[in-house]
């Protein structure tokens, strides 16, 4: 009798534990630009909104400059300290941002002093649903 009120209780208390909330598709975000520079150069810095979640699909930072011995990256700040992910080939994994954090495009190491360059950014916003 004592493990069946138990357990009717566990299940009472798991239907009313709530999850994060779900995530809702809103819109593709695109950012583009161009820019030039001596020794580096950082892309305007974007944030993601409140009650957003981002997913960055795609970067092509930097196209049309010399690409040999330039560093390219997507930074995030996530409240604390800027961070890196290398981008070598161009298309990072996807990278999952919450409300609040910022992120942006950098190159250096003398990548910027020859052309102009193009740089694109492609990301899923999501609402989150409670």
């Amino acid at each position: 009798m004592k493990l069946r009120i138990l357990v009717c209780l566990c299940f009472i208390l798991a239907a009313q534990l709530k999850a994060q909330g779900s995530l809702q598709f809103n819109q593709v975000v695109s950012h583009s630009g161009t820019g030039s520079g001596t020794f580096s150069y950082t892309s305007p810095t974007w944030t993601v909104p409140a009650n957003k979640v981002w997913k960055i699909e795609a970067a092509a930072p930097f196209a049309g400059m010399n690409t040999s011995h330039v560093t390219r990256t997507i930074q995030v700040n996530s409240g604390n300290a800027w961070g890196a992910y290398s981008l070598p080939s161009g298309d990072p994994t996807p990278i999952w941002l919450k409300a609040g954090d910022q992120v942006r495009l950098e190159a250096s190491a003398n990548c910027c002093n020859t052309y102009p360059f193009s740089y694109h950014i492609s990301i899923l916003e999501f609402n989150i649903i409670p």
